[in-house]
This record gives structure tokens, sequence and C-alpha cells, in this order.
């Protein structure tokens, strides 16, 4: 009796650890499966993967074929604009490899030129300088300021001219290599060699512009200049091709520039035909329309959710190649991120919360005044900002999305989303800045003709906007940024023109391009604080020193 207690005792107790490791391998296991095994599919919805035609070998949707859908049929080539310019600067950025598959998919030979055009500085027999190109783009000048720079403009009419005529092309289709190759690539991915290309193509036109100017050939000035601005716009249209939000920045810059020549340089000149500003009054009316930063939303989401889904099922290399091309295209770098990131992921929880985010900005973007769409732009922000703050790569959230995979899939979609959405809102204050440069330029023209009509001895500009309409503007004109009036000022023998800019707040006239500065000229471009400034428009225009050039 006495010796079986303690058997039956040691029994119980060898009993009671086998099921206690039982108990915490079933555990382990269960953790391990949840965290290691298998991911739930993705579904394809527009709630999670937003396109659901037309759909690859894999079964998810063909985000590349699906943006070349949206851009329609490629234009004959005598109506795209683009090809014009491929065929005089070629390659236009596009890579060797690349061009028979763009020439093909624009209808065009792949056959270069014999003397493709290249930028002055690259033009070995230019003899142009960095310093010399960037004054000539800038600032009225003549040929006996720049003899070099005239004479390569001289040498490369021809070429030049057939640049300007194809802004009169209805429209601009050009999609990147990469979607045209058969290769998968993510849209993030898209190449913009070609919009920089764009870029060089409209300094040197703008530069012959200001040539022009500085010689006294008002009309020639305006042909070159309205095709810079019509190439801007040409070039993010919705029905010449998919572009990104980043294209869509580089056309506004080329419009910026167009915009602050027509006003300071052309419209400024006190010799200034009649029939040439009438000719400029009627054409900034008649171009293409500005595109609407909501439109591109769309485009945006295709190619974040693209990015998401391959991450998720189109990555070779396993779950920890993702982690590492994730925190690669994030930047954020943690031990636990890569654990979490090399865990099983509810993709179609991260894929619903970016597609809510995204109708959310959506309709921020489509509200009816400026300043609704910014209020709720800083709500939207805030929101983000403390998704973003949450994301601690802490003991906590390890041990909380090691029991979890709903909030493993919610940290991710937070930092997917925290790092995303800047580029969005940068591009939206571009288009605002877009649409208030285009507003004083109108303005500007039509104080102009205000000016051209009137009588010997009279004041050249009126004292208030609203005396411009009915005769010279339909309405007083209203700044983008706030939904009022651009402020205005009689200032001497002329005139103060501005929009207040971001912040929504009149700074004094401090462009911010430093050139003016209190709403006056300054011999020198001076250091402005950039969100603290204004978009201002002042005549008269002074004459720059040629120290200055």
């Amino acid at each position: 009796m006495t010796t079986d207690a303690p058997d039956s005792s040691r029994a119980w107790r060898r009993s009671l650890r086998r099921i206690a490791i039982g108990i915490v391998v079933l555990f382990v296991a269960t953790l391990l499966w949840g965290l290691f095994g298998p991911e739930p599919p993705i579904g394809v919805a527009r709630e999670t993967t937003f396109l659901t035609a037309p759909l690859a070998a894999d079964g998810l949707p063909d985000y590349e074929a699906g943006l070349l859908a949206m851009a329609g049929p490629a234009p004959a080539p005598e109506d795209n604009a683009a090809v014009e310019l491929l065929q005089v600067m070629w390659p236009l950025g596009i890579d060797a490899k690349d061009l028979p598959v763009v020439c093909k998919a624009l209808g065009i030979p792949d056959t270069p030129p014999a003397d493709p055009l290249v930028e002055p500085t690259r033009d070995p027999a230019g003899k142009v300088s960095d310093e010399v190109f960037t004054a000539t783009y800038t600032w009225p000048w003549t040929t006996a300021e720049h003899p070099y720079m005239a004479a390569w403009l001289l040498r490369h009419e021809a070429a030049i001219d057939r640049l300007v005529a194809a802004a009169d092309r209805p429209r601009f289709w050009l999609p990147s290599p990469s979607l045209l190759d058969g290769a998968p690539a993510m849209l993030f991915e898209m190449s913009l060699e070609s919009l920089q290309s764009l870029r060089s193509l409209s300094r040197f036109v703008l530069a012959r512009a200001l040539l022009h100017v500085g010689e006294g050939r008002h009309a020639a000035a305006w042909r070159d200049i309205r095709a810079v601005h019509r190439l801007g716009r040409l070039s993010v249209a919705r029905e010449s091709g998919p572009q990104t939000l980043i294209g869509l920045i580089f056309a506004i810059a080329l419009m910026a520039s167009a915009d602050q020549i027509t006003t300071r340089h052309l419209l400024g000149s006190p010799t200034l035909p009649p029939d040439v500003l009438a000719t400029i009054r009627r054409e900034l009316d008649a171009g293409p329309p500005l595109p609407d930063v909501a439109t591109w939303v769309v485009l945006e989401r295709l190619a974040c959710v693209d990015a998401v889904v391959r991450f998720a099922r189109r990555l070779p290399g396993g779950r920890l190649a993702r982690a590492r091309a994730i925190k690669d295209s994030i930047g954020v770098d943690s031990i636990v991120w890569s654990l979490t990131l090399a865990t099983n992921i509810d993709w179609d929880l991260v894929l619903m919360r970016l597609n809510a985010t995204y109708d959310d900005l959506d309709a921020n973007l489509r509200l009816p005044t400026r300043a609704q769409q910014l209020a709720a732009r800083d709500r939207f922000d805030r929101v983000l900002a403390r998704g973003s703050s949450s994301i601690r790569p802490s003991t906590v959230v390890a041990i909380a999305g090691s029991c979890s995979r709903p909030y493993r899939s919610t940290l991710v979609a937070d930092i997917i989303e925290a790092n995303l959405f800047p580029a969005l809102t940068a591009a939206d204050d571009a288009m605002a800045r877009c649409r208030a440069l285009a507003t004083l330029t109108r303005t500007a023209a039509a104080l102009a003709a205000w000016r051209a009509d009137q009588p010997a001895g009279v004041p050249p500009y009126p004292e208030h906007l609203d005396a411009l309409v009915p005769r010279y503007l339909p309405a007083v004109p209203i700044d983008p940024f706030t939904d009022k009036p651009l402020i205005h000022e009689r200032r001497g023998d002329g005139y103060l023109l501005a929009s207040v800019g971001r912040n929504g707040v009149y700074d004094g006239g401090d462009d911010m391009s430093g050139d003016i500065v209190g709403g006056e000229w300054q011999e020198q471009t001076r250091d402005v604080e950039y969100p603290k400034s204004d978009l201002v428009v002042r005549m008269p225009v002074p004459a720059r020193k040629p120290a200055d050039r």
C-alpha cells in the first residue's frame, strides 16, 4: 500500500506533464499555423482588386492591360504629337531595346533619324554652357548677347518648328514601354524618361520664344509659348494615354513655365501688337482643358492595388522575398516588421482598407469648394498620421500580431497608406497652382486688353477687377486656393495681381520664384519661404540687367 501511492502519484504527475507538453505543442503548432500557414485567396471584386477585368493567367487582374484599355486605342500617327517628338528627338529617353515595341504601338517604323535633336548643352557643336542656356529660357535676350545659343536655334530651326507644329495635333499618346513589352512589371515602375525629354524640349522652345520677345517678334514668341503650354496639357489628358501623378506634376511644370513667361515677358511688353494680344486671349480660352486631379486617383489606385497584389501573389521567392520587397518599397526597416511581413496576411482586408481610403480621398477632391477640399484633406492627413504613429515595431505589436491575422493585416494596411498618399496631396497642390497660374494669365491678358483700349492721358489699368466685366472677362476671376477674387492692387503705372497659394493667406506679394518680394521686383532673386509665398504678377516688368542674366 505504501509503495503503490508514490507510484500512482508519479504516474499522475507524468500524465500531467504529458498533457501540459501536449497543450504547449498544440498551442505552438496552432500559433505557427496561424502565423505561417496558407493565406486566404484574394477575391476579385471592386472592393479588393478594384479592377475585375481583364484577368491574367493566375485569375487576378492584369493591371497593365487594364490601364492600356482605359487609354483606348492609339491614335493615327498623324494625330499623335508624341510621334513627331519621338522622330525629332530620338530616342526621347526610351531604351534601345524598347524602341521596336514602342514604335510598333505608335504605328511608325523604328528607324532613327539621321540627326536627332539634343539639348544645346549636350550638343558638342553648340558651345552653349549650362549658365547661358538657363539664362535664355528664363528672361528675354538677343542674338548679340548669346550668339552661340542663337546660332544653335537657327541651325535647328526646322526641327524645332516640327515640334511646335506637333502641339496642334489632337492627342499625345505614348505609353510606358513597360506596358507594351509583355513582361510583368508594377505600374509604379512605369518609365518617366519620355516626360523628362518633354521638359528638355520645353526649355529650348521657350529659349527661342524669349529670343523672339527680346528682338520684338511677339507673334513668333506666342507660337512657341503656346506650343509648350499645349503639349503639357495634351500629355496628361485622360484620352491621351496612361500616365501617373508624377507625370502630371511634370506636365504642370511645363504649363507653369509657359504661363510665367506669358505674363512676365509677353503680356508685359509695351510693344505687344493688338492682333497678337487678341490671338493670345482667344487661344488661352480655346486650349485643351486642364486635367482634374480626381480622375488621377483612379490611376494611382490601380498602381497601388497592383503593387499589393504583386507583392502578395506574384513575387517569386516566397514570403521572405515579399517582406524584403515591401520593406525596400516603403523604407521600413526592423526585425518585427520583417517577421510581420513574412507571416500570412489577409490581403483582402488590406485591399479593402486601401480602396476605402481612396474612396474617401476621391470624395474629398470632388467637394465643391477649395476650402472644403482642404479641410477634408487635413482631416484625412491627421487620420493617416495617427495610423503611421501607431505603427511601432515593439514587443506589444509582435505579441498582438502573433495572435491575430486581422491585426497584422491592419498594420500592413496602415504602413502602406502612411507611405503612399502624400504623393496624391502633392499632386493636388500642384494642380491648384496650375489652375491659379492659368487664372492669373487670363486676367493679365484681359488687363493688357484694357490697357490697349485706353486713350492717352487715362490711367492704363482699372482700380478694380470688376471693371473688366463683362467686356474683357465674363466674371471677376476667382483664386482657386480660396474661392474668392484674386488679390488686385493698382501700384503706380502698373498693378499687382496675386493668388494666395497653398496656405490660403496673402503673404504680402512674395512670389514663390523669389523674383518679386513685397509685391515689387527685385534686382536679384531672393530666397522666400515656399509655404508662405504667393503667386504674383507685377506690372510693369523691368528690363533685366545683363549682369543678372
